[in-house]
Order: structure tokens, then sequence, then C-alpha cells
């Protein structure tokens, strides 16, 4: 995997003349990489920097990627795997890379996508279409566009989400967390200060409960040492996943029981109150 094919046509004569010579991927944990973008004619290619990026998150041949571009040159990338289930961030580099992808279109978003399946791999090819099907959909809710209206009955149902959430009183130590735009990206919940430093302590696994009894578990992390400020860290993706979180999401976390750690989670839907 040492270039990407050629950025599809229909982008790059939209927005080719305003990329520069440098594109800026913005991956879920937060770091940026400066990956180098190639012209020739009327065609595009992620060049010098690419194959680190690639080692770095272990991408191999089957993997497919998205890319949201948000102008001046930077891009959020997602990393899925052959089952089409998105990575953790970031991957050990523990495998074999392949000398290239091809990039298409998947509704608003830029995938990366192996050339063709080997025939050893064609008995699994309905299922995985299945799983890119169902991938798609989720793709294309998250990077959809919001209109005007929406956007107003959006937050609308975000403030609405939030006076529901303070009406909670748990019996437990809480604190409120709203899923910010940020937060998405990023794939965080921050932890208030002052909860993180008189029930957390130092960095520790808890486990998320939801009010079916269910649990995941996830990495409580320092987001600054001199605050002691914390956020929810690895293990928050596959919780807002299964969950189907959405940006403006409202959450009740309650300390119910403190070794270890189970922190009860109430969500307030933010659609169910953009009525």
């Amino acid at each position: 995997m040492k270039t990407l094919k050629s950025i599809p046509e229909k982008f790059v004569s939209e927005f080719g003349d305003e990329l520069s010579s440098v594109a800026k991927l913005i991956v879920p944990y937060g770091r940026i990489w400066h990956v180098g973008l190639e012209k020739s004619d009327k065609n595009i290619w992620f060049g010098d920097g690419w194959q680190d990026f690639v080692e770095y998150h272990s991408i191999c041949y089957g993997y497919f990627l998205v890319f949201r571009y948000e102008g001046n040159s930077n891009f959020h990338v997602l990393v899925f795997d052959k089952t089409a289930t998105e990575i953790q961030y970031p991957l050990r580099k523990n495998c074999k890379l392949e000398d290239q992808v091809d990039i298409m279109k998947l509704g608003d978003a830029i995938i990366s996508m192996h050339d063709k399946l080997d025939e050893n791999e064609m008995s699994d090819s309905d299922e995985l279409l299945t799983k890119y099907e169902v991938r798609e959909k989720f793709l294309k809710k998250r990077f959809s566009g919001t209109s005007s209206k929406k956007k107003f009955k959006m937050s609308r149902g975000r403030e609405r989400a939030i006076q529901a959430a303070r009406m909670l009183k748990p019996k437990n130590p809480s604190f409120i967390g709203v899923l910010r735009p940020n937060y998405m990206q990023r794939y965080i919940m921050y932890v208030p200060v002052q909860f993180a430093v008189k029930y957390l302590g130092q960095p520790k696994i808890v486990k998320l409960q939801t009010s079916n009894g269910k649990q995941w578990l996830a990495k409580c992390i320092l987001r600054d040492r001199a605050s002691s400020a914390m956020n929810i860290g690895r293990g928050w993706t596959v919780f807002s996943r299964d969950n189907n979180l959405e940006e403006g999401d409202v959450c009740v976390f309650e300390l119910i029981k403190k070794q270890p750690v189970v922190l009860k989670v109430s969500i307030f839907r933010v659609v169910d109150y953009a009525v």
C-alpha cells in the first residue's frame, strides 16, 4: 500500500482546486497526520506520509477508510476492518500490507476498499455485503448534512434532554454528560474534575451499565494532569455504537458501585425531545 489510488474525479472536480500540497488526516483519537498530496492533471493521490499512516494503524488488505472532508485540506478519517467493524485506535503493527487499495463513493463519504475478493474469500461475500450495507446506513446517518430547520429542532431537543436529565435524581453520586461534536469525533466522554478526583482518583477500568443491566468495559484516562480531569476513552466507542448514541444525546452517569467502579448510564436521546 505504497500509495492510494486516485481520489474520485467527482470529488476532485468540486474540491481539487482548494486542496494544498499537504492534507491533514484527523483520526478519532485526536492525532493529526500530515500527508502529501500528489497531483497530475486531474488526478490526486495521497503520497508522502501515507505509508506511515497505514503502518501505524495496521491497515491491511480488505480494510476500508471513510474520509469526511472539512475544507482547507482537512479530512476526518475512520478505519474499518474486513468485517466492516471500526478498529480500536491505535492498533499494533501486526498486519501484512498490500500494494494498493481503491476508493469508492459511499453516501457522502469516500470509502477505501480492496480491489476484489480472492476466490477463497468469495464464500463469505454475502455475509460481508450485509455488514457493509449496515455500515453504509450508519455512515450516512453519521455524516449526513443537517438543514437549518433540523439544527433548530436538534438544538431545542438537546436543551429539553438536558432539562429531563436534570430532573432525574439519582440516590448515588452522579454527573451529566452531553455528547458534543468534539467528543463524537474523538470518541470520548468528559468526566467533571470534582467527580474524577473524589470517586475515581487514578486512571482505571470502569464498567458502564445500562438500564437493562448490560455492561461494557471502558477506561478512564487523565485528560489534564494538572487538574486531574479525566475522560472516558477506550471502550466508549463500542458503548456509543452499541447504544446508538447521537450528537446532542445526554447521559446521566450514576456511581452504583465503587469497587470495581460501575457507572449506571441513563440515556436521554435528543431525537425524543426534538418534536
